[in-house]
């Protein structure tokens, strides 16, 4: 590495260098986002069948819209696909 007029040059060793950490680093991120895809698909699945449960056992919308956070109706369109 030199210095020229307060300007720092990097060597072309010193360029791929850094290329290759910052290769690594995003490669680190890119596999975590799609680590959390596969944890989140499988949180969403846990959640349709914990629904479906709800429903087949007679519990009414507006008592799982109120477990999920929502509304009654918002939980009726969200999840009717699943329970139909």
């Amino acid at each position: 590495m030199q210095k020229n007029d307060d300007k720092v040059v990097l060597t072309a060793s010193e360029k791929n260098r850094l290329r290759g950490k910052e290769a690594l680093k995003t490669s680190t991120v890119l596999q975590n986002i799609q680590k959390l895809k596969k944890t989140a698909a499988s949180a969403q699945d846990e959640l349709d069948n914990a629904v479906i449960k709800a429903r087949g056992e007679g519990y009414s919308w507006v008592a799982i819209a109120a477990g999920l956070g929502v509304s009654p109706q918002g939980a009726r369109q969200k999840y009717l696909r699943v329970t139909a």
